[in-house]
This record gives C-alpha cells, sequence and structure tokens, in this order.
C-alpha cells in the first residue's frame, strides 16, 4: 500500500512538473527580445516552482567581474545593505560553469569556501541552496551567461528537479533560437525590399548620365561593406565619392596596375572570384563579378571584404551588375560607334585614299578631330601571340585622350594605331612614358614608334608605313617601350625609317642582280664582296680574311664583275654596295 502511494505521488509530482514547464514555455515565448526574455525566465521560475530567487548572470571578462543581468527578487534580498549587481569573477564559480559546460550544484553556498564571493552574497542576502546551468546562447554582446535559482533554506536537490531545470534553460535556448530566425527573416525581408527600391533607382538611373551619383550611392546601399568597379572602356575606376573610404580615394588618385589587372582576368566563365587586391603596401580582399556586354567582358565588380553571398545579397550582386553593366553600356556603345568611324578615316588616310578631302575632313570633325593641323601616329605592338582584344583597345584609346587630347585610334591584329593632334603633351617624353605606364596593366610587353610630325595628310600613309616596320625591326631587335637610336641602335633606326618600297628598289639595283638569293653561290659572292669592302678593297688582306689563296679571290672579283657590270676600282659604286650589303644583311638579321 505504502509502495502504491509513493508511486501515486511521484506521478502527480511529475504531472505538476509538466504543467510548470508548460506555462513557463508560455511565458519564455512571449518574450520581445533577449532581455525580456531572460527577465521572464527568472520571474516565471520562482512563479511556477519551489524557488525563491532566480538570476542570469554574465561572465563578463573585459572586467574581470560577475554581472547580475536579470533578476527576480520578490524576497527584495537585493535591498539588503551591501547588497549588489557584480562580483569578482575569480571569486565566482561562473568560469568553471561555462568552460566545463554542465550544471553546478551548491548544497548551502553560505558555508562553502571555494567561492568567496558568493560564499559573502550568500550570507548577506541569506540564501543557501543554488544550483548553476549554463545557457547555451550568449547575451546582446556576446559574453557566456548562465542561469541560477536560489533557496532561502538547504534543499535537496534531485535528479528530476536538475532535469526540470535543465528543461528551462533548453527551452530558453529554443526561444532565443527561434527569435535569432525570426530576426534573420525580417532582416532578409527588409533587405529584399530594400533591394527591390535600390534595383527600381539604380536601373532607373543607368539611362540619365547626369545622376550617376544616384546609382553609386543605391550600390553603397546594397553593398554596406564597401564595393568599386573597373570600367575596362574608359579606364576608369567607378565608386561612391560621398562617404568613400580613404582606400578607395587613394585607388581613384592613382589606380593601381595590378588591380587593372585583376579586372582584366574577370571571366563570365568562372563567376564570382576571391581576389586579394594590393593597394600601397595594403592587402584588401574582395569578390570579384565580371561585368559582360554581348558577350564581351567590359569591367568588373568589387565587393570589399566579401568572400561569399548569401541568397538576397546574390540578389543585390546581380541587382548592381545589372546597373554597372548597363550605364557602361553606353560608354561602350559610344566607343564601338566611335571606333567604327575612326577605322574607317584613318584606314583611308593610311591608304592614301583622299579623293574626297571634304567628307574626310567632315567625318573626323564628327569625331572632334581636326584633320588641318599638324599631327603624330603612334604605333604600338603587342609582343605577346594573342590580338589586342577590344576592352584593351579601348583602354589605350582612353588612356591617350586623358594625357594628349583628341585621339582617333584603330586596332590591326597585335598593332594599334594612334592618330594624335600636335601639342606640347605629345612632344613631352615624360607623358609618353605615363602613357605606356597607364596601358601596362593592358599590354604589359609593348613596342612604341612615334612618327616624324605630319603636316600634310599625303604624308599619314608614308609615316604609317614606316611606324609598322619600325615596329617590326623592334621587336625582332629585342627592344621595348619607345623605339629610338638610343635602344634599337643608330643603323637599324635609320633603315627602319626606309619604307619597303624604296629600300627594295635599292636593293634592286645594287645587289640583287649577284646575289642569286637562297643559293650556295650567291652567298659566297655576297661573303667575298663584303670581306674586299670591309678591308679597304686589298687583295691580300681579303684572301687572308676568307682563309683562300689570293689567285683565287682575284678569279672571284674578275667573274662578279664581268657577270654584274659593276666596277669595283669606282669609289661611289663601291659604297652603294657596302650600302646594300648592310641593308640586306640587316633584314635577314631580323626575319630570321
Amino acid at each position: 500500500m505504502t509502495e502504491s502511494l509513493q508511486s501515486d505521488s511521484e506521478m502527480m509530482q511529475g504531472l505538476d512538473r509538466f504543467r510548470q514547464i508548460s506555462e513557463i514555455s508560455k511565458l519564455i515565448n512571449e518574450g520581445i527580445d533577449l532581455n525580456d526574455l531572460l527577465t521572464r525566465l527568472t520571474e516565471a521560475v520562482c512563479r511556477h516552482s519551489d524557488w525563491s530567487i532566480s538570476s542570469v548572470l554574465v561572465m563578463d571578462e573585459a572586467r574581470q567581474m560577475s554581472v547580475s543581468a536579470a533578476r527576480y527578487d520578490p524576497l527584495l534580498t537585493f535591498k539588503r545593505q551591501g547588497a549588489g549587481f557584480e562580483w569578482d569573477l575569480m571569486g565566482s564559480p561562473i568560469i568553471e560553469i561555462v568552460s566545463k559546460g554542465r550544471p553546478m550544484i551548491m548544497p548551502d553556498a553560505s558555508e562553502q569556501d571555494k567561492y568567496p564571493a558568493f560564499q559573502k552574497d550568500a550570507r548577506l542576502r541569506g540564501y543557501r541552496t543554488v544550483v548553476l546551468v549554463p545557457l547555451r546562447f550568449p547575451d546582446e554582446q556576446g559574453r557566456p551567461i548562465v542561469f541560477c535559482v536560489l533557496a532561502d533554506e538547504v534543499v535537496e536537490v534531485s535528479e528530476t528537479e536538475l532535469s526540470f531545470l535543465q528543461c528551462l534553460a533548453d527551452l530558453a535556448d529554443i526561444a532565443v533560437r527561434r527569435m535569432q530566425i525570426l530576426r534573420h527573416e525580417t532582416a532578409e525581408a527588409e533587405r529584399l525590399r530594400e533591394i527591390t527600391v535600390s534595383l527600381t533607382s539604380a536601373l532607373t538611373t543607368t539611362l540619365d548620365p547626369d545622376h550617376a551619383s544616384d546609382l553609386y550611392g543605391g550600390l553603397s546601399r546594397l553593398f554596406t561593406t564597401g564595393w568599386f568597379a573597373i570600367d575596362l572602356t574608359t579606364g576608369q575606376m567607378l565608386f561612391d565619392r560621398a562617404g568613400a573610404s580613404p582606400l578607395l580615394k587613394k585607388m581613384y588618385d592613382r589606380l593601381p596596375e595590378s588591380v587593372v589587372r585583376t579586372a582584366m582576368r574577370a571571366d563570365a566563365a568562372r563567376g564570382d572570384q576571391t581576389v586579394r587586391l594590393l593597394v600601397e603596401d595594403e592587402t584588401v580582399s574582395a569578390l570579384m563579378r565580371p561585368l559582360v556586354i554581348d558577350g564581351t567582358r567590359v569591367g568588373a565588380l568589387f565587393l570589399l571584404n566579401v568572400e561569399r553571398l548569401a541568397a538576397s545579397e546574390q540578389v543585390a550582386a546581380d541587382a548592381g551588375r545589372l546597373a554597372l553593366s548597363s550605364l557602361i553600356l553606353r560608354n561602350y556603345m559610344a566607343f564601338k560607334t566611335r571606333e567604327h568611324a575612326s577605322r574607317r578615316l584613318i584606314g583611308q588616310l593610311c591608304q592614301g585614299d583622299l579623293r574626297d578631302l571634304g567628307e574626310l575632313r567632315e567625318e573626323a570633325r564628327l569625331l572632334g578631330f581636326d584633320l588641318d593641323r599638324p599631327m603624330y601616329l603612334i604605333g604600338l605592338r603587342s609582343l605577346g601571340e594573342a590580338p589586342v582584344e577590344e576592352d584593351s583597345h579601348s583602354f589605350v584609346q582612353r588612356s591617350a585622350q586623358t594625357l594628349f587630347g583628341q585621339v582617333l585610334s584603330y586596332k590591326d591584329g597585335r598593332e594599334v594605331y594612334l592618330l594624335v593632334l600636335d601639342d606640347d603633351a605629345i612632344r613631352d617624353g615624360k607623358l609618353r612614358d605615363r602613357f605606356l605606364q597607364r596601358i601596362r596593366p593592358i599590354m604589359p610587353e609593348t613596342v612604341a614608334v612615334m612618327s616624324d610630325r605630319i603636316d600634310r595628310l599625303q604624308d599619314v600613309a608614308p609615316a604609317r608605313e614606316a611606324c609598322r616596320w619600325n615596329l617590326q625591326v623592334a621587336e625582332a631587335m629585342g627592344a621595348r617601350d619607345w623605339v629610338t637610336r638610343r635602344t634599337v641602335g643608330s643603323f637599324p633606326s635609320l633603315m627602319a625609317s626606309v619604307s619597303h618600297r624604296v629600300a627594295d628598289q635599292f636593293l634592286n639595283d645594287t645587289i640583287a642582280r649577284v646575289a642569286e638569293t637562297g643559293s650556295g653561290k650567291g652567298d659566297t659572292v655576297l661573303e667575298t664582296l663584303e670581306a674586299y669592302l670591309a678591308t679597304g678593297r686589298r687583295p691580300q688582306e681579303t684572301a687572308d680574311v676568307l682563309g683562300i689563296h689570293v689567285s683565287t679571290l682575284r678569279y672571284r672579283l674578275g667573274r662578279i664583275a664581268e657577270k654584274s657590270g659593276i666596277d669595283l676600282n669606282d669609289p661611289d659604286e663601291c659604297f652603294e654596295l657596302e650600302l646594300a650589303l648592310r641593308i640586306h644583311k640587316f633584314r635577314i638579321s631580323y626575319q630570321k
């Protein structure tokens, strides 16, 4: 009979506990924020159990204090003289509870000596048995917290009671997680609303070039950690100047070559890429997203201090990319239109097609270029195998315009030609060096030449031929940057200025009839003549150089004179012959 009554008592106690948990759960779930939830937890456990006081203690490591963040104290022990709400952390059990992650039971806090701060507070307030349960979540500042219940007398804490308190801690954890999820969903909904508003505004602004700053401001609201973009069609950096960080301003004042090179590697097929940008010894992490128009890369968007995008951030990034691509589209289309007209105009000038000068001048005027002014032709040759791409050409043209003023340009395979008006800027060697430095991220290995001043339109075609010839020679000679006599040599520079047509005619009139090009006999003839002229036409010295008998030399010279009609005793003919041999040898050297 006794066992039956005990069993019934335990069952009733269990049912009572279920009802208590249910009531406490309702109170906890009605919390509007974390502090309110903790306050409700401390009150609910005292109202629906036998515990006298309840509190939530915070472990403040920065201050080395144990702080009471929430408290339910119907006995008003906090009003007793000397009572406080924070204690020395080293005299509190919180460190041990947090580190082990397990509850702690103090049968009588006022009689234990291990935690002096706790013992002193227990004696001051008059509580005895204490149970402390670690909570899985931190406070609003990220500090560990512990749930604490106190009795005003010594009580036995059963396994059932301990499980009850642990259940309350778990309920609080569930409520906090639900609150965090709700907060996250609310923030996501608000974020998506902001994105929709910003996207609508951004797309509207891209149609109005006078309000680009509005677009940039909208993008700053989308990308709160910072952003910028590289427009490869203009060679410019796009960013929101209002409230821009010192780093962005520094980059805008002098756009680093490494950043442009990184933008050139943006690939639509690869999608987003995490990159590291070096700006004056400062490394910045960014997520790079390519900007593409009709399959052509026109730039790149950089989201600073971002490695991975959440779903809403993906929408924001797509919106930003679309808005920026639409903005760049105007520049891209304007460049394509101008490039087509410029190519047609320069093509006619370089071919010497000047039949309708009035039409040519009108086309140039529409492009902002005055054909009646003196000008220079600049030739650039990329030393890589790949042809110059559209975005690279655009970048080169924009860079030249920035430094030299109005420019006509077109690309031809690995070469880019720029027609530049004559003024102080183009004659400034330092500015020309800066131009090559500016385009180095696009064309890292380049040779460049500048024609003599062009005063008549009829001189454009010969200047183009000379520039191309110079570029070919410079590449063959291993030259880099601007081609000068210092970098290539005086004789190659002189020969490079002579057109192919003139050089061919001169060689044909001098040594073509004796060279027998491609045959061993022809090579022997040229070798003999070169040695004979180099020794000042002294037979014995020539024979010694060639390693033959002097009689053999005289026989060869006689046969050459007889066959070609060259008078080897005439100084003028010998000078022409020596010059022709040099030109021939020079051509062979760079054509190999």
